[in-house]
């Protein structure tokens, strides 16, 4: 059974494609269409992984679901690989010095997600656990 990783995404059309491109990638997976969902999810699960939407169209954010993970001392080793689509819907780039106050993920990838870059990022933040 491979590395289990939560792909929390609010649109369901992209957690599928992922679900379906790390499945065939060796990867256990599980989606979470919104944030509480989700850290419902993390809290059961523990998975190896967290790819976490940032901007979601719910009242549980990408950020929020962050920001409860970090606080938590068993959740808070769990790497995260933020993605957004913000730079396209309201041109402002995610900037890892600017933002790291209020967001500071493991890493970072912006939609549309590059597949081969995103199991390199993948790859190198399980292979450390």
């Amino acid at each position: 059974m491979g590395k289990k990783i939560l792909i929390i995404d609010d649109d369901e059309v992209i957690a599928k494609y992922l679900k379906k491109f790390l499945e065939n990638n060796g990867y256990t997976t599980t989606n979470a269409i919104d944030g509480k969902l989700g850290m419902d999810m993390i809290k059961k699960d523990k998975p190896d992984l967290i790819l976490l939407d940032v901007m979601m169209e719910t009242l549980y954010s990408g950020f929020e679901v962050y920001r409860q993970v970090k606080l938590d001392s068993e959740l808070n080793t769990i790497p995260i690989i933020g993605i957004s689509g913000m730079s396209d819907e309201i041109d402002v780039k995610f900037d890892p010095a600017r933002d790291a106050e209020y967001f500071s993920p493991d890493d970072f990838l912006e939609k549309p997600v590059d597949k081969e870059l995103l199991l390199k990022k993948i790859d190198k933040l399980i292979r450390t656990l």
